[in-house]
């Protein structure tokens, strides 16, 4: 396959990126872009596939005409020979036509570029349907470990991400028969992160300086280092390192291989990225970082029927903060909001960790307990009331603080079902309100049904 086939199914592909990146959002969602991308690439990889097919085939048929032509300039001398002549018999080796190719050599040369296509066809196709199906990502990390090592015959490598920070490269894989890097490196240990591109280097030239320092273990033959981004982010490093590149292969097949998969996979990265942040918008307040109310009443049903599955109990605390109006009307609304996300960084560390912290609506917060008793919820809620009736809150010359009015409910001391769970926490809290806050009211307190 030659560099001209490569090059221009690369151009081809990152067409198809920034297609898909410049059609708006209106026409086509984010989900549907790297759909197209990731389509894009398996029909181009179809193409390249056929096209050297289609190169075999040719020299298969340009083997045929050749033997075809020998034995029709065969024919042709006997035919001008006079009829009364006996014809010589034929040499062992006789002269071939010009231009014509010895069968030898052509098959030789059919066998040369059948050894050119060793793309791992079944290998990319496995890789390709995980990024085409959205699959999780030990699935396609598994598939990717399985396609590296057919891809990049005789050589390792290792593949690197970010775990939690931006601070250290974690190894996910790594294959081949001896280790290139360690398993945490720095970014700027790898040149390709500052260059934003594939660097490629070659440990024969005796003037090579710098470049990425985190290949000390083999410093050896060519190495392609490659960043692995998406949507203007940077999300690893993929390293492959070789002590000779196949006979077959070229610097500039490499490179390509290399770029097909960075390119790739930074796009499914990317995309997982997206559909994290995505879901995350989807059921969390855009203010306080709480869950909203959304997912708390989806919540609040589902816990209240494991509760009733398991016959256990489950906690309900609704809170109001006492100052909000005496900041709205002194200080405005960036003041409370100023309030409400305090409260909403806070309230998390007040309450454990299977608890479900919320914002409920407007100023009104709530916090599902599974598994909580009485005691233990209003425990609680007398911890969450004490902690914040002691914060102070910087708000430029001034001093932001406030008390809760703060009412508790249990299932099944107080209600049966969710709806009324909720009911009955958001009336006690109300009778808080009512009795001038800074307080903890049970629902045992609310009037009884006659």
């Amino acid at each position: 396959m030659s560099m001209v086939s490569y090059f221009f199914w690369l151009v081809a592909f990152i067409a198809g990126v920034v297609v898909a990146y410049f059609v708006p959002e209106t026409s086509l969602s984010i989900g549907g872009k790297f759909f197209f991308i990731g389509a894009w690439g398996v029909v181009l990889g179809f193409v390249l596939f056929s096209i050297c097919r289609k190169k075999v085939e040719n020299a298969e048929v340009e083997f045929t005409e050749t033997l075809n032509s020998i034995k029709g300039e065969r024919f042709d001398l006997a035919t001008r020979m006079p009829v009364n002549e006996k014809p010589e018999p034929e040499p062992e080796d006789l002269p071939l036509p010009k231009g014509a190719v010895p069968a030898k050599e052509a098959l030789k040369k059919i066998e040369e570029v059948a050894l050119r296509v060793g793309f791992p066809l079944e290998a990319w196709r496995k890789y390709a349907r995980c990024l085409l199906k959205d699959r999780p990502v030990p699935e396609v990390v598994k598939a990717l470990e399985e396609l590296l090592p057919k891809l990049f015959p005789n050589a390792s490598g290792i593949l690197y991400m970010y775990a939690g920070t931006q601070t250290d490269l974690h190894k996910v894989l790594s294959f081949g028969g001896y280790m290139i890097s360690d398993d945490v490196i720095r970014p700027a240990e790898c040149a390709s992160f500052d260059a934003g591109d594939i660097v490629i280097s070659d440990y024969s030239n005796p003037n090579l300086t710098g470049g990425c320092t985190h290949l000390h273990h083999h410093p050896h033959g060519v190495s392609f280092c490659a960043p692995i981004e998406g949507i203007e982010e940077h999300f690893g490093i993929l390293s492959v390192q070789t002590d000779a590149l196949p006979d077959n292969e070229s610097m500039d097949d490499w490179h390509a291989k290399v770029s097909i998969v960075a390119t790739t996979f930074g796009q499914y990265v990317a995309n997982q990225n997206l559909n994290i942040r995505f879901k995350q918008q989807s059921i969390r307040d855009s203010l306080t970082g709480l869950f909203n109310r959304r997912y708390m009443e989806e919540s609040l049903a589902r816990e209240v029927s494991a509760a009733i599955r398991h016959n256990s109990p489950i906690g309900l605390i609704m809170l109001y903060p006492d100052a909000i109006v005496d900041i709205l009307q002194s200080k405005g609304r960036h003041a409370v909001e100023q309030l409400l996300w305090e409260l909403g960084q806070r309230l998390p560390g007040y309450v454990r960790s299977e608890d479900i912290p919320c914002r409920y609506e407007g100023e009104v917060f709530c916090v599902i307990l599974p598994g909580a008793d009485l005691k233990i919820t209003r425990q609680r809620a007398e911890k969450i009331r004490n902690e914040i009736s002691q914060l102070q809150i910087a708000y430029g010359d001034a001093i932001l603080s406030t008390t809760l009015s703060v009412g508790v409910s249990v299932m099944p001391v107080h209600a049966g079902d969710a709806n009324t769970l909720l009911y009955t926490a958001g009336a006690s809290m109300h009778m808080a309100i009512e009795a001038a806050g800074n307080r903890v009211v049970l629902a045992d307190s609310l009037p009884k049904k006659s």
